[in-house]
């Protein structure tokens, strides 16, 4: 990557506050911008999964869903939903197979890219880099566990208030009155459904529920928590 190019310092930027490369020394920072390059995917472009095989990728910009499809029933699920400093494809890097998935642009995405095996290099020779990687490792098998999990002993309307309440965010104001609801915000109830396993009439009808138990508010596609104990009763004695 061109240290002139304007993506340098936001790329850099970004380096420093990520998880998985905040903690890194700076040398590698400066060698990972060094040897990446950047892409633009363009929002609702579905990407080649072969691009996994050959190539690691730094989300710098955008949102990037993982979705899986049936191919007898055409069902799909989206178990990852990847944003600014996650890494795509982290099962190709860990085990160079390929990995049968739609990974799906939500907005228009800048990632940065390098050769998988230059990035493998980063996990074998920097031991600050190979400490921050096995707890990002563990967040996604927890994820991915907490979906299967949820797939198998909860119902939809459970599936649906867990999703919610694992993406709000503290009030944006101290007198604020909802608790706004990041990255998936304002994703289409289609793709919502595909994150908890179900189809998108049966989110409509939930969504509604919600908002009518004054639970939820919805406006032009944007979600907030308006009644933040009411969500977490409801999934208690949903679940229980």
């Amino acid at each position: 990557m061109d240290r002139n190019s304007a993506l340098y310092n936001q790329a850099k930027t970004l380096l420093t506050q990520a998880k998985l490369f905040k903690d890194v020394d700076e040398d590698l920072r400066e060698s990972i911008l060094s040897v990446c390059q950047v892409t633009h995917w363009k929002k609702g472009e579905t990407i080649n999964n072969d691009r996994g095989m050959h190539f690691c990728h730094i989300i710098l910009e955008g949102r990037l869903k993982i979705t899986q499809i049936d191919p007898k029933t055409g069902r799909s699920i989206a178990p990852f939903l990847l944003e600014c400093g996650d890494i795509y494809d982290i099962f190709c890097l860990l085990d160079g197979k390929e990995h049968e998935v739609f990974p799906i642009a939500m907005d228009n995405l800048t990632l940065l890219y390098a050769p998988i095996e230059t990035a493998r290099e980063w996990i074998r020779e920097h031991p600050k880099f190979n400490e921050a990687f096995l707890p990002y490792l563990g967040s996604l098998m927890r994820r991915l566990e907490s979906f299967g999990e949820s797939m198998v002993f909860d119902d939809t309307t459970t599936r649906l208030a867990k999703l919610i309440l694992r993406h709000i965010q503290p009030k944006e104001e101290e007198n604020g009155e909802h608790y706004p609801v990041k990255l998936i915000n304002n994703l289409s109830h289609e793709s919502l459904a595909e994150m908890i396993g179900s189809v998108r009439s049966v989110v409509n009808t939930q969504l509604k529920k919600l908002k009518e138990e004054e639970i939820l508010l919805s406006r032009r596609g944007h979600l907030a928590v308006k009644n933040l104990e009411k969500l977490i009763h409801r999934i208690d004695k949903l679940h229980f």
